[in-house]
């Protein structure tokens, strides 16, 4: 007998965006995407270092789920699940968003902490990667928090997530239109101070391969594939180093204006890049990473992947 085909939806409340995956999932554990949609929320704006969803916030996270929920109408999805990350599991009033979402759309948000995050993070990667002989660092960049995982042959062997997310930065640090050397030089001495579990598991399993996933590195591939429309981008790609240099140094040395209309730049990413392209650049040489791969999988194909299984 075929599997039976089940329509399943996860939404991810980033903090920056309001992820919408749906798929069609089937007891073979695998799942067929059906829909993707990414809609800006800027959720931890003017609150994420009070430990506040702002009420104008609230507003437009609000928006973007009645956004998602006709799409998930549409596609007729059996269940949902709508999964709350950094700038919600940070806020002291999260209730209330929680409390909102549940009367309006009937979804109960999951506030998951660093640490599942970072399992689903992985469960998403992992099943949308090459086989890798060697040790390797999966990062994702978030604008609450960024999640590190390491792993070998599939397994993870450390994880953490650090609470310095882009949108945490930004309200950081006050930068000049381009950033000056001098600027870009602070920021890297503030990651430094920040990363020291990072270093130290790294000094002693010296990955080489880093994978990256979600929003910026979406961008980044968004720029790299519009520069290269005769390439072949696949679920998981190569994404050459000097590639990543030369896209690193258009970005960094030109103004907010200018940096908007560079092909792919997404542009609700046209602050944020900034800052990701500078702390991605920064791991890089940090860690002597040799190579870079990027995944479009990521936290939602991870709850999906999940979703094959429980609802089989």
């Amino acid at each position: 007998m075929a599997d039976l085909q089940i329509v399943n939806a996860v939404i991810d409340l980033g903090t920056n965006t309001f992820n919408l995956l749906v798929a069609e999932t089937s007891g073979s554990g695998t799942f067929r995407v059906l829909y993707e949609e990414r809609i800006a929320v800027k959720m931890g704006r003017g609150g994420i270092h009070k430990e506040k969803l702002l009420p104008e916030a609230m507003e437009r996270g609000l928006k973007a789920l009645s956004l998602h929920e006709i799409s998930i109408r549409k596609f007729g999805a059996s269940n949902v699940r709508v999964i709350g990350t950094s700038a919600i599991r940070g806020a002291a009033n999260r209730q209330e968003f929680i409390d909102i979402v549940r009367s309006r759309f009937g979804w109960d948000i999951e506030v998951i902490d660093g640490n599942q995050e970072a399992e689903y993070i992985f469960r998403g990667t992992v099943n949308s990667l090459p086989p890798l002989n060697e040790k390797y660092l999966v990062l994702d960049i978030g604008g609450g928090s960024n999640e590190f995982i390491l792993a070998e042959a599939g397994t993870i062997l450390w994880k953490k997530s650090f609470n310095i997310g882009i949108a945490r930065i930004l309200e950081l640090f006050s930068m000049s239109d381009p950033p000056s050397p001098v600027e870009i030089a602070g920021v890297e001495e503030w990651f430094e101070g920040h990363l020291s579990p990072l270093e130290e598991i790294c000094a002693v399993h010296t990955p080489k391969i880093l994978v990256g996933c979600s929003g910026a590195f979406d961008t980044l591939m968004d720029i790299l594939e519009a520069k290269e429309p005769d390439a072949t981008f696949r679920q998981s790609s190569n994404f050459p180093l000097e590639q990543f240099d030369r896209i690193h140094h258009s970005l960094i040395s030109v103004d907010k204006g200018k940096r908007s209309l560079i092909p792919g730049v997404d542009k609700n990413r046209v602050e944020m890049i900034i800052i990701a392209t500078i702390f991605i650049n920064f791991i890089l040489r940090k860690l002597e990473i040799r190579e870079l791969i990027h995944t479009h999988f990521s936290l939602k194909e991870g709850v999906m992947f999940e979703m094959c299984k429980i609802y089989a």
